[in-house]
């Protein structure tokens, strides 16, 4: 039986804690513990002999970790330029030890190592790296650090950017993180290709993207720029400013990731102007350390792909700074828009159609599982000669903000997705047709008070 979870987002989180006050998005142990004692009871009667766990990327959240704007590194770098017992390898390595040192994290990462124990038969656990954790893959100090977190054995080879699933030496599955079908976050515009082919070259994992900047250069930085220009004590004695530090920590949670600006200027209780009035000093340090930086505007554009009046207006705003002479609510958007509108996260069934296994006739793939998008769904892809092919996401585990269609008001969620795939001798235990494989899906949310 194979499960595949993605979008775990174990983050570092103490960078942002104000004077004790914790704020935490990484989901207590109890709701990985609660998970997999679901799947132990729905699969107690069936004959099962092993289980393979994919983790399907962004486990790890490497590359929006504050702990970057510590010194001058960014993770916006190649996985080449991480050599061994270099400083860049140190920085990664701090950031993983970071993320595994909280202790929600540690704890949920004893619940993955323990899954043999719990199920009395083999789980073997296959990483497959995403975005966020690109660079995982950067070194082999960095690779071991993950097979130990893991419970995985120690081995020399890369991690592999996709994990095929086979039935009786026949592939059933393939299995990616999902940021291939993502042009903002993947080198490589696959929507371009004629056909996406099931092992794409190492080297296109291995750049960095827009996405990298955008998340620690915007969304990890803001909230850091927010607490150092008012400092601790004033923003927990005083609730607008509480309420806005925790709405810009937030913005990792927020789909779509484009309605930032909306979401600042909603919140409640505040108008647009006393928004703005909060915000604008540190928008403007935020513009400041962009266009003072000789690498950031240009790695915008290029990694963006901004041409003709969007490239144009980036580098004329950051070449003049005309902030410094007050930046107007409409100046702000009209600079940041085309970056948010580049790095949106949106359904991506129509790249998904071009994967070589769907499209070449005979292919013996009946199902694609991605995340990504922290949308979990099930679409039916095609029915080859009476058999069904699907696109399964497998969503995330995290807390969700969610928008209305106008992007005018916010919700918030937690979100849990379950996806298991059976081979065709493995009985699902709710299905009991004969098939040549079966899967189970599962997309939970919840709704209710939480706790910081």
């Amino acid at each position: 039986m194979l499960i595949v979870m993605s979008d775990l987002h174990f983050a570092d989180t103490s960078s942002f804690n104000l004077n004790g006050r914790r704020y935490n998005h990484n989901l207590p142990s109890e709701v990985y513990t609660s998970f997999f004692n679901e799947i132990a009871e729905f699969i107690r009667e069936s004959e099962i002999e092993s289980i393979d766990l994919v983790l399907a990327g962004d486990i790890f959240e490497i590359t929006r970790s504050a702990l970057w704007l510590d010194g001058p590194l960014r993770p916006y770098l190649h996985n080449n330029e991480v050599t061994p017992g270099s400083q860049a390898e140190t920085e990664v390595l701090r950031v993983l030890d970071a993320i595994c040192s909280d202790s929600r994290v540690d704890a949920s990462l004893s619940v993955f190592r323990g899954l043999s124990a719990l199920y009395q038969k083999p789980v073997n656990i296959h990483f497959v790296p995403g975005n966020h954790d690109r660079l995982t893959n950067a070194s082999q100090a960095v690779r071991q650090r993950v097979q130990s977190l893991l419970g995985l054995e120690p081995d020399s080879s890369v991690f592999a950017n996709q994990h095929v699933y086979f039935d009786d030496g026949d592939p059933l599955v393939l299995v990616r993180h999902g940021h291939e079908y993502d042009h903002a976050n993947f080198s490589a515009d696959l929507r371009t290709w004629p056909k996406i082919p099931t092992v794409i070259d190492k080297s296109y994992y291995d750049e960095p993207v827009l996405g990298d900047i955008v998340t620690i250069e915007i969304a990890a930085k803001l909230p850091l720029l927010f607490k150092e220009y008012y400092g601790a004590e004033s923003i927990l004695a005083m609730d607008e400013l509480r309420i806005l530090y925790k709405r810009l920590i937030d913005f990792d949670n927020l789909r779509p990731s484009n309605a930032l600006i909306n979401f600042l200027f909603t919140t409640p209780g505040m108008s647009k102007r006393e928004v703005w009035r909060f915000i604008e000093p540190v928008m403007l340090k935020l513009l400041d350390d962009l266009a003072i930086s000789p690498d950031i505007g240009p790695s915008l554009i290029n990694f963006g792909q901004l041409t003709g009046a969007s490239a144009a207006t980036l580098r004329s705003v950051l070449r003049t700074r005309l902030w410094r002479h007050g930046l107007p609510f409409w100046a702000m958007k009209t600079l940041l828009n085309p970056v948010f509108k580049k790095s949106k996260i949106s359904s991506n069934v129509d790249v998904v159609m071009r994967e070589e296994s769907i499209i070449e006739d005979g292919s013996a793939i009946k199902c694609i599982v991605g995340g990504h998008t922290h949308n979990a769904m099930v679409e039916l892809l095609e029915v080859e000669n009476g058999v069904d092919k699907y696109y399964i996401n497998s969503g995330t585990f995290r807390n969700v903000i969610t928008s209305t269609p106008s992007m005018g008001n916010f919700g918030r969620l937690r979100s849990k997705a379950r996806v298991m795939i059976f081979k065709k001798d493995e009985r699902n235990p709710e299905y009991d047709r004969q098939t040549s494989w079966s899967f189970d899906f599962t997309n939970r949310f919840g709704y209710g008070t939480t706790t910081e």
